[in-house]
């Protein structure tokens, strides 16, 4: 594997560890105001929605500053565009999830929200946040995605 090679799988490993701690964060805050809210009596769908909401700006935060530090910047007004369109669907699919775990395979609230989030997580948010939300700019494509070098004139 080339020098350069590493180098932009070092850089995608790195952006994909820090995106997961930043979700990690933004989960765990989520995670604590849905169980308050649960045992405080509101109703687990309310929490969720309130939980999210408080993820999601948070999660936002982090990973526009922090995270995909180094991706091509838009404006805030057009990443969190972005976001909230992304995040809006996420919050369906939570939702829907949630109702389905806990309603349909009878899981208690707050395990069944939390299991809906993880999964929903993984298999919606980081993959549009990578690669819709906080885009890259091409010289920092991963390294199986990078075009082969073009030959120069002289060589067979």
């Amino acid at each position: 594997m080339s020098r350069r090679a590493r180098r932009g799988l070092a850089t995608e490993i790195g952006r994909f560890v820090r995106a997961n701690l930043s979700s990690s964060v933004a989960s765990g805050l989520e995670y604590l105001l849905v169980t308050g809210l649960v045992l405080a009596g509101v109703h687990y769908l309310a929490a969720a929605t309130a939980g999210a909401v408080t993820g999601a700006v948070t999660d936002f935060s982090l990973k526009r500053h922090w995270a995909f530090h180094r991706a091509v910047k838009g404006t805030v007004q057009h990443e969190g565009l972005r976001y909230l369109a992304v995040s809006s669907a996420s919050l369906g699919f939570n939702l829907a999830l949630s109702y389905g775990l806990v309603d349909g395979l009878l899981l208690p609230a707050v395990p069944g929200v939390i299991a809906a989030s993880i999964l929903v997580g993984l298999a919606w948010n980081y993959p549009l946040h990578r690669y819709y939300v906080f885009r890259t700019r091409p010289s920092q494509s991963p390294p199986s995605v990078a075009a082969p070098p073009v030959p120069s004139r002289g060589s067979p």
